[in-house]
């Protein structure tokens, strides 16, 4: 079930940008399409955030927007738009019009777990989007609490088999990617029975973990990193396919017993369907040129976002492929419509 993009020594897009050029120019209309990369943009262009601010999301999307915005030519600005479980924002983007001038950042939450967890998300998180880039990837590391009787993986999984059902664990939200490790992690190993608790977000989860009213929790690595070297919390395992270079010594739990789990919070940029394919390939190559900016990448490896290259291609069949899965999980976790 992992999912892989290309790691950022992979081929940077300029190709995309000449391939969009050539299709178009087989199709008998280069003279337009070629016009309007040439001219694009002409003016501000807006990324619509569609969480509030604060968080990796915000951070992101601001410390991108400057670096787009210096090789634009044009103001990038970052507007929040939450709401509605993302999807006011989101929504906002998926009817704006298809001219390169209205981005989203989506993410997992977006486009792989709210359309299935929502019962009328306003929008087709496939139909009514393209795919331009990702921005990056971020994992969750599970802890437990420190009177928790396991110091490794492999005694936390045989800790919970020997007590089935009297186990515990917290989460932000129900379908947040802390619940949905969870359920993952009980789908891809059998004998395992616990019960989820949700919290009113993820900083209340932690407080409830430290304070030991929960045996374990999947947490955002950058958020966790503090807690895990103050001694607060155990460090166990992380979600990602290699370790993770802020905690170095914890393995991943692919490594300790699960082959080919994985699980990662992603950052993408959208644009409303129907854009032109150069406009899109132009977008893609200033968001994978930044992503070697060490200014750029000071700031979000310090927030744990790994750093993706993708062309549009790539990263659509990443969210095709996250949605699918999330999907699956979902319906066997059996979890509700909200």
């Amino acid at each position: 079930m992992a999912n892989r993009l290309p790691q950022p020594k992979a081929i940077w897009p300029t190709r995309a940008l000449r391939a969009a050029h050539a299709c178009l120019l087989a199709m008998g209309i280069a003279g337009t399409g070629a016009y309007a990369a040439d001219a694009y943009p002409t003016r501000p262009i807006r990324l619509v955030v569609p969480f509030a601010p604060g968080g990796v999301t915000d951070l992101t999307a601001r410390t991108f927007a400057k670096y787009m915005g210096d090789a634009l030519g044009q103001p990038l600005v970052a507007e929040n738009k939450p709401g509605a479980g993302a999807t006011i924002g989101a929504n906002l983007v998926a009817r704006a019009a298809p001219d390169g001038y209205t981005l989203l950042l989506g993410t997992n939450v977006t486009h792989a777990i709210n359309p299935r967890l929502i019962a009328a998300t306003p929008y087709d998180p496939l139909k009514d989007f393209q795919a331009v880039a990702v921005f990056g990837l971020n994992g969750n590391v599970l802890l437990v609490n420190n009177s928790f009787p396991a110091r490794t993986f492999a005694e936390f999984l045989a800790n919970i088999k020997s007590r089935p059902g009297k186990v515990n664990y917290a989460s932000g939200s129900v379908g947040s990617s802390a619940h949905l490790s969870a359920e993952l992690l009980k789908q891809d190993v059998k004998g395992l029975e616990y019960t989820h608790v949700p919290y009113g977000g993820p900083s209340d989860a932690m407080a409830a973990l430290i304070g030991g009213h929960v045996d374990f929790l999947f947490a955002n690595i950058g958020a966790a990193v503090t807690q895990v070297k103050s001694g607060k919390v155990r460090a166990l395992a992380v979600t990602t396919a290699k370790r993770a270079p802020q905690l170095p010594d914890v393995p991943t739990i692919a490594e300790s017993g699960v082959p080919g789990f994985e699980v990662v919070g992603w950052m993408a940029a959208f644009v409303p369907k129907g854009t032109q394919a150069p406009v899109v390939a132009r977008l893609n190559e200033v968001i994978n040129q930044a992503q070697k900016n060490p200014d750029l990448r000071t700031t979000l490896d310090a927030a744990a976002l790994i750093p993706v290259v993708a062309t549009p291609e790539q990263a659509s069949r990443f969210v095709q492929d996250e949605y699918a899965k999330w999907g699956g999980v979902i319906r066997a976790a059996n979890i509700p419509p909200q």
